[in-house]
């Protein structure tokens, strides 16, 4: 299990249903539950996010996973005035909403955006960290690009989120041009892109704003 590493998923469900297992298998160990080398890999995406966008009043979290985001903003003494983070993985987010235990301000939810739409504006900033690299449906780039509308317009700052750039990195599942997906971004969604690409790095993070 811990080198396995599907093709892909046919519906956000099977996504979920593949990381509640690893939340199972993994108890313990959050970092091989999420897929990340190293905790010092995920502080750096992490890093590199609120730099591209910074967090400003309420905040969505799309792919909230076990509630590190929020932790991690916990620890930098970043403020902000509410968040709310969503995941398909029914263990998750409980795992997550364990974590925060009596605190009101962090509310998380099992929720997929492509069957339950966001209402527009429901926040103002909203991260998408480490979420999109597995290809979801027949059509990928369109399962990604609705899960984009999805939060950009439930945001009324804007979104970061993270992809995956070919060639860096043996075996990835699903990959982009960080220029033609910027552009994609701002045809479709009417959005101003921003790519924060070090060109080393085999993930890339795009600033989308209203």
């Amino acid at each position: 299990m811990a080198a396995y590493t599907p093709a892909g998923f046919p519906d956000p469900k099977a996504c979920g249903a593949f990381y509640d297992t690893r939340t199972t298998i993994f108890a313990g160990d959050e970092m091989m539950t999420l897929e990340y080398s190293s905790v010092e890999a995920q502080r750096d995406l992490f890093d590199r996010a609120i730099e591209a966008l910074p967090p400003n009043g309420r905040i969505f979290d799309l792919g909230c996973g076990l509630g590190h985001l929020p932790a991690y903003f916990d620890e930098k003494g970043i403020p902000f005035d509410a968040y709310h983070g969503i995941d398909v993985s029914p263990a998750m987010v409980q795992r997550a909403r364990e974590r925060f235990v009596g605190r009101d301000a962090f509310r998380f939810a099992v929720q997929d955006v492509l069957s339950e739409p966001l209402s527009p504006g429901i926040a103002d900033v909203g991260y998408i960290i480490s979420v999109l690299g597995y290809p979801i449906g027949d059509d990928p780039m369109e399962s990604m690009m609705g899960i984009l509308r999805e939060v950009f317009d439930a945001c009324q700052d804007g979104i970061v989120f993270t992809h995956l750039v070919d060639g860096r990195k043996p075996g990835l599942k699903f990959t982009s041009d960080p220029e033609t997906l910027a552009a994609l971004c701002e045809k479709r969604l009417n959005a101003r892109a921003t790519i924060h690409d070090n060109g080393v790095d085999f993930t890339y993070l795009l600033a989308l704003r209203h």
